[in-house]
């Protein structure tokens, strides 16, 4: 394959995962903001009322960082495991590695989708 062929190839699967994304929106981005919105509220209201101020930041500007990444990650690793495992049971996955596709892009292209979604995912 040509580098303009592969590169081709590695938009099409990163356009595909995103569009796995968002066509189950009510379950791929949905549930994640809203758990974050649950420990937002749970650690920063009743809990973060508790705790004293660390230097110059309050707890729920602590707290911030760490949740919004944790949303992200989780939800990153999440997105590229489901798409693994659904191509394995949909026997799809053969179809991908006989492809003449380098599997570095293989891998690079379902990334892709799980950064997309993590971004998604992660209350702004």
């Amino acid at each position: 394959m040509t580098p303009g062929q592969q590169y081709r190839a590695f938009l099409t699967l990163a356009h595909k995962e995103l569009l796995r994304v968002l066509e189950i929106w009510t379950q791929t981005l949905l549930p994640p903001v809203m758990t974050t919105t649950i420990y937002f509220v749970i650690f920063g209201n009743f809990l973060g009322s508790r705790i004293q101020a660390m230097g110059d930041f309050s707890y729920i500007q602590f707290i911030f960082p760490g949740l919004i990444m944790l949303s992200a990650i989780t939800n990153s690793y999440t997105n590229v495991a489901s798409s693994f495992f659904s191509c394995k049971f949909q026997r799809s996955v053969e179809e991908l590695l006989v492809a003449p596709m380098h599997d570095a892009l293989i891998v690079a292209g379902y990334v892709s989708g799980g950064v997309i979604r993590g971004c998604c995912a992660a209350p702004w």
